[in-house]
């Protein structure tokens, strides 16, 4: 949807912005720009209508770009929005720019127009780069309740954590196949996917070179796999079968021992599943004398039952850290935290900010991650 979205609103911005440059540039320039225009929405409108029977590697670059020109066009838009404020506010208090001469009213258009211009382009490498360079955040936690007082840990185990692929046409092959690559130069002891590596359509997870790259995850205590809210959008058995046939193991409100080891690890299934077990029931089928517990959840909506739990570490993603300025701010109200850690009593919540990104590859203010957690005990 974000492409009919991307569509929809540049035919609305386009002209605003068309209209205010036409004050600044020549006749020339001015037929020049609203020809880039015209074209830029014409060749975006067509993709739209034909980019499903197209899956191919220069089709996902064309949905990219649309949606890379959308969102930066709404950012240089905000500035163009904002310095006529500014005029507005002016023109009823201090009154500087109406009583100014008409050069000097030239000069602001044409400031703003530069501006916008490098807010646009600024922007557009910002997001792509947000993305396609994920960064990897380590993290050591013991777990205290199982450490006797005064004394050190003497186990240590390595988790490595991605969320949010969304394997589809912007998420190219080339891109998860390097993603695959940071996560096994982690050298984990277990790797965890916590949901959403499908965006929008199975068929781009089996394509052959994404196949073959998933299938080379590996780790001596196995590869687990959650539901997200995104495999629930188009084929949920191709999703699930997916899993397995890359070599990993889904879980869904249920409890693995990862290599018959100490770890007990809880994969719930996600909200948008109306008949997902309690949290309660699955939490309390954990042993915590056994060693660490973990809950991987897609969307972080067991947050506020963790401290009542015996749940050591709780897992999330699904927030893609707001994704675009200012979607920080309305995740943080929901959840309390757009990305990052926070303690609840002697426990910990991790919300990742996700390795992928929805719609298209382009983030504002976030960055793609993974997790890598050195457990202690």
């Amino acid at each position: 949807m974000v492409y009919l979205y991307s569509v929809l609103c540049c035919l609305f911005l386009f002209p605003y912005l068309g209209w205010r440059a036409g004050q600044v540039l020549g006749p020339r320039l001015r037929r020049v720009f609203w020809g880039l225009l015209v074209l830029i929405f014409v060749l975006f409108s067509i993709a739209l209508l034909i980019h499903r029977r197209f899956e191919a590697d220069w089709m996902s670059a064309v949905m990219n770009g649309s949606v890379y020109i959308f969102f930066s066009t709404m950012y240089a838009t905000a500035v163009v929005v904002g310095v006529n404020v500014l005029r507005y506010i002016d023109a009823r208090t201090l009154k500087l720019y109406a009583s100014a001469r008409p050069a000097v009213k030239q000069g602001v258009k044409v400031v703003a127009f530069i501006a916008a211009l490098a807010v646009f382009f600024t922007t557009m490498v910002i997001g792509h780069r947000n993305v396609r360079y994920p960064r990897v955040i380590y993290q050591k936690y013991t777990v205290k309740r199982l450490v006797p007082e005064g004394a050190q840990p003497e186990k240590r185990m390595r988790l490595v954590f991605f969320s949010d692929l969304h394997i589809g046409e912007a998420m190219t092959p080339d891109y998860i196949a390097r993603a695959v690559k940071l996560i096994q130069d982690q050298q984990p002891d277990l790797i965890l996917c916590g949901g959403d590596f499908i965006d929008h359509r199975a068929v781009y997870a089996y394509d052959p070179r994404v196949m073959a790259s998933l299938r080379s995850l590996h780790a001596p205590m196995g590869v687990y796999y959650v539901l997200g809210n995104h495999e629930y959008r188009d084929d949920l058995e191709a999703n699930i079968r997916w899993v397995s046939e890359v070599g990993g193991t889904l879980l869904r409100d249920s409890i693995a021992f990862p290599g018959n080891g100490p770890l007990t690890l809880i994969g719930r299934d996600d909200w948008v599943n109306g008949n997902r077990k309690p949290f309660d029931v699955i939490a309390n089928e954990a042993d915590p004398m056994r060693g660490p517990v973990v809950l991987m959840e897609h969307t972080p909506a067991s947050i506020d039952s963790i401290g009542d739990s015996p749940v050591d570490l709780i897992l999330c993603g699904h927030t893609h850290g707001g994704q675009i300025w200012p979607g920080q701010l309305m995740v943080w109200w929901r959840y309390g935290m757009a990305s990052g850690t926070r303690p609840v009593g002697e426990r910990e919540v991790c919300i990742s900010s996700g390795i992928g990104s929805a719609g298209a590859t382009y983030r504002v203010g976030t960055r793609s991650e993974i997790r890598v957690y050195d457990l202690y005990w």
